[in-house]
C-alpha cells in the first residue's frame, strides 16, 4: 500500500536527562587538563585567558540552547511544528522545516528544523529518554516517509540486513513458476519479504525488538501492527472463544481496521459472517497490492479476534 495520506501527529517530549550533563561533564574535563597542563608547564598568567574563553563559551552554549519544547507534532499535510507546553494551551506553536540533515538512527533521531520566524537551526536529540517508544517509533516512521526528503543513511548492518533480505526474497520469488510479481505495475517499487519476522499466530504479541526489525524492511506494517496491536491490547474481552460470536462486536473491529487501513489509502468492508470465518472484501489501494495479505493477517484478523475471540480467521472476499 503506497502512502496517500498521513494521520496528525502529536508526541510528549521530555528534558534530556543525559546529553547536557555528559557535554558539561567533558567541557570541565577539558578545562581541568588544560588548567593541569599549564600549571605544569607554563606560567600562571596563561590561565587567564583559557578561564576567559571558557566563560565565554559556555556563555555563547547558554545564548544558543534551544528554546525548552515540550511537543513535538506534524499535520496530515506533513508541516512540523514545536511548542511548549504553554504554547500549545494558547495555541501558539513554532513552525518549523525538517532539514535534508536530519538523521534516522537506531533507536535515536537528530532533528534538524529550521524555525520559519527567525530562520535559526536548531538540532533536536531524541531518544528513548526523551520520548515514549511508541512515539518513537511513529516518528522514525514519519521521516522515513516524508515525501521530497532524502531519508538520511541508516548506516551499513542495516542496509546489508536489507540487501540479505531483498536478495533472499528475490531468489524465493525466482523459483516459484508463475508466481505473484513482486514489482508494481510501473515497476518502480520491489517488495521486501517479510514473512521471516511475522508471526503465524494473530494472537502473538510482538515485542519492541520485533517491531523494530520490522520496521527496517516495511515501516508501513509495522506501523499498521504497532496500531492494531495497542488497539487490540486495549479492546480484548474475556469472552470464551468457544461461545457464540457477537456481529456487532465483528463490525465494530472491523470498522477499527478500516480507519488503520484508510490512513494509507487502503480500505476494507463487512461482508458477512459465515459460520467462525469473517468474509471481508479489501477495497482501495488493498486491491491487488502484495501487501494486502499480510493486512489481513496481522492487522484485520488481530483486531477481529481480540473483540470476537470465537473467529477463527479472516478471509477477504472478490
Amino acid at each position: 500500500m503506497s502512502r496517500r495520506s498521513a494521520p496528525p501527529l502529536r508526541l510528549r517530549l521530555r528534558p534530556d536527562p543525559l546529553l547536557p550533563r555528559l557535554a558539561l561533564a567533558g567541557q570541565i574535563l577539558l578545562l581541568l587538563a588544560v588548567v593541569a597542563y599549564v600549571l605544569v608547564y607554563s606560567p600562571l598568567w596563561t590561565l587567564a585567558p583559557v578561564f576567559a574563553l571558557a566563560i565565554a563559551g559556555w556563555w555563547w552554549q547558554w545564548r544558543s540552547r534551544p528554546p525548552a519544547w515540550d511537543w513535538l507534532g506534524q499535520t496530515p499535510a506533513g508541516e512540523t511544528w514545536l511548542a511548549t507546553a504553554e504554547g500549545l494551551r494558547q495555541e501558539q506553536v513554532d513552525w518549523v522545516e525538517v532539514l535534508p540533515d536530519t538523521r534516522v538512527l537506531w533507536r535515536v533521531v537528530v532533528l534538524i528544523v529550521r524555525e520559519r520566524s527567525s530562520g535559526r537551526v536548531w538540532r533536536l536529540w531524541l531518544h528513548a529518554a526523551r520520548m515514549a517508544a511508541d512515539d518513537l517509533r511513529r516518528l522514525r516512521v514519519r521521516l522515513r516517509w516524508s515525501p521530497g526528503r532524502e531519508v538520511a543513511d541508516p548506516g551499513w548492518w542495516v542496509r546489508l540486513r536489507a540487501g540479505v533480505a531483498l536478495g533472499v526474497a528475490i531468489l524465493a520469488q525466482s523459483r516459484v513458476p508463475g508466481g505473484p510479481s513482486m514489482a508494481g505495475p510501473d515497476n518502480a517499487q520491489v517488495m521486501v519479504d517479510v514473512s521471516h519476522l511475522l508471526s503465524d499466530e494473530p494472537d502473538h504479541v510482538y515485542s519492541e525488538d520485533e517491531l523494530d526489525a520490522i520496521e527496517e524492511l516495511d515501516p508501513e506494517l509495522a506501523l499498521r501492527l504497532d496500531r492494531a496491536q495497542t488497539h487490540a491490547q486495549r479492546e480484548v474481552t474475556d469472552v470464551p472463544a468457544d461461545g457464540p460470536i457477537d456481529e456487532d462486536a465483528v463490525r465494530a473491529a472491523i470498522e477499527e481496521a478500516r480507519r488503520i487501513l484508510m490512513q494509507d489509502g487502503g480500505d476494507i468492508e463487512f461482508v458477512e459472517l459465515d459460520g467462525r470465518t469473517v468474509r471481508v472484501r479489501l477495497k482501495g489501494a488493498c486491491v491487488g497490492c502484495p501487501r494486502s495479505t499480510l493486512d489481513l493477517k496481522n492487522v484485520v484478523e488481530r483486531l477481529v479476534r481480540s473483540r470476537a475471540p470465537g473467529v477463527a480467521s479472516v478471509a477477504n472476499t472478490f
